[in-house]
C-alpha cells in the first residue's frame, strides 16, 4: 500500500517545485473547509472519549490542519484511546490470564479477552494517529514547517516579495 500523501504545507519542495507546492497548498486550504464545528464534542463518545476528543482538539489546533471533515477521524481516535484505557483497567484488575473451564471441569489458562480488545483498538489508533499527524515524525515535519514559515515572515526580502 502506498504511503499517504503529505499536505503541501509539510513538504520541503524536494520532489515538487515551490510554485507547485504553493498552488497545491491553496487548493488544499479551499478543500479543507470550515473548522467551526471542531469544538462540539460528539455525543456518541463516552465520558473518557469526550475528554480525549477535547485533548486532541486542543493540542492539534496549533497545527492548523484540522477541519470539520476531520471530526469522524478525531471521534474514532478518541474512542480508540478510551477503549484502550478501559481495557487496561480491566487487565489491571483481573490480570492477563483468564481461566476457562472445559466440560470436564479442568482449568485452561487463556489470554484475557480484554488483551485482544486492547490490541484491536491499538491497531486502529495507530492507523488514525498517522492520518492525524500524531506521530513524532509528523510533529517534527509540522515543527519544521512552522519554523520555515516564521523565518520567511521575518525575512525582509520575503516581506517585499509578498507585498507586506
Amino acid at each position: 500500500m502506498a504511503r499517504p500523501r503529505k499536505p503541501a504545507a509539510l513538504k520541503q519542495g524536494k520532489s515538487e517545485t515551490k510554485a507547485h507546492l504553493n498552488a497545491r497548498e491553496e487548493v488544499e486550504q479551499q478543500l479543507k473547509g470550515n473548522a467551526d464545528l471542531l469544538d462540539t464534542v460528539p455525543e456518541q463518545l463516552d465520558d473518557l472519549g469526550k475528554l480525549y476528543y477535547t485533548f486532541l482538539i486542543e493540542h492539534l489546533r496549533a497545527s492548523d490542519v484540522l477541519s470539520n471533515l476531520d471530526i469522524p477521524m478525531l471521534t474514532q481516535t478518541a474512542d480508540s484511546l478510551s477503549k484502550m484505557e478501559q481495557a487496561d483497567a480491566i487487565i489491571a484488575k483481573e490480570g492477563l490470564i483468564w481461566y476457562k473451564y472445559d466440560r470436564d471441569g479442568n482449568q485452561e489458562p487463556k489470554e484475557h479477552p480484554a488483551v485482544g480488545t486492547k490490541q484491536k483498538y491499538l491497531n486502529q489508533f495507530r492507523a488514525l494517529s498517522t492520518q492525524l499527524g500524531l506521530s513524532p515524525s509528523s510533529r517534527a515535519s509540522l515543527a519544521e514547517m512552522n519554523m520555515q514559515q516564521e523565518l520567511e515572515e521575518k525575512d525582509p526580502v520575503m516581506q517585499i516579495i509578498n507585498g507586506l
